[in-house]
């Protein structure tokens, strides 16, 4: 049983190491490992990111400049998006794991059965 939680965890820090160096590299490969190691949860973070992307230009130009004058991101708003995209496949990968053990118990209880 230790062995699995190990394993969970290295899976969750992987794509949690994948998505902050997708941010801070800005190479969207390692953006689609963390897409891809998290599938399908990682379906509803890819979402989740636009969304929160949306959110962050939304609310953050209500108090200053979304764009600066040589039409790149200012340092804000792309420290937010990185932590915000980091954030949301880490719980991607904890919900997999979650998901994954649920499949897994619930795989024994039918073969018991």
């Amino acid at each position: 049983m230790r062995t699995s939680r190990w394993a969970a965890a290295c899976y969750v820090a992987l794509v949690a190491v994948s998505a902050a160096l997708g941010g801070a590299t800005g190479n969207g490969r390692f953006y689609l490992a963390a897409v891809v190691l998290t599938l399908p949860v990682g379906l509803v973070a890819l979402v989740a990111v636009y969304v929160v992307r949306g959110l962050l230009t939304g609310v953050g130009g209500l108090f200053t400049g979304t764009r600066l004058p040589d039409g790149s991101d200012p340092a804000w708003l792309t420290d937010a998006g990185v932590v915000a995209n980091t954030l949301l496949f880490t719980a991607a990968a904890v919900a997999t794991v979650f998901v994954a053990r649920r499949f897994s118990a619930r795989r024994r209880t039918h073969r018991a059965a």
